[in-house]
């Protein structure tokens, strides 16, 4: 992931995720609602849920799709906080 602030204000975001579905892909519906927000949180939960919309569980693996958005959010957050 990339995260691209002017101040506290998300200028561009990119997310990629692999490691969780059969293939990597960009969560490109997720990067375009951070577009112009403000780099919290809650903005960071709102793209994972957009990210992960779409997965679904087997049997085994329900755990990693609450994790992949957790993910997320933490990565987003971490990438907020070494540019302030």
């Amino acid at each position: 992931m990339v995260l691209d602030l002017d101040g506290d204000t998300i200028r561009g975001a990119r997310l990629g995720l692999g490691g969780v579905a059969t293939k990597p892909w960009r969560a490109l519906e997720a990067e375009h609602i951070l577009m112009g927000r403000k780099a919290t949180d809650d903005a960071f939960r709102d793209a994972a849920e957009i990210a992960l919309a779409g997965a679904v569980a087997r049997e085994h693996n329900h755990f990693k799709i609450e994790l992949a958005k957790r993910t997320i959010v933490r990565a987003f957050a971490t990438a907020r906080d070494a540019n302030l």
